[in-house]
Parts: structure tokens; sequence; C-alpha cells
């Protein structure tokens, strides 16, 4: 039962860690969007 509830907790924590990525991603994205658009000449 233990080995269950381990596993459990697990499973939310990558849950978590990969909702965090997510949203690190997407910022990287904006920001290079961002970047290539100062480039570009700027919007």
């Amino acid at each position: 039962m233990i080995k269950y509830y381990q596993e459990l907790l697990n499973e939310c924590i990558d849950l978590t860690e990969n909702k965090q990525l997510h949203k690190d991603m997407l910022s990287t994205l904006e920001t290079m969007k961002d970047k290539l658009n100062q480039l570009k000449g700027g919007i």
C-alpha cells in the first residue's frame, strides 16, 4: 500500500515538473519571438 502512495506522489511530482517545464518553454518561445521581431525591424 505504501508503494502505491509513493507512485502516486511521484506522478504528482512529475506532473508539477512538466507544468513548470511547459511554462518555461512558452516563456522562452515568447522571448525568441520578441527578439526575432526586433531583428526584423520591430513591430
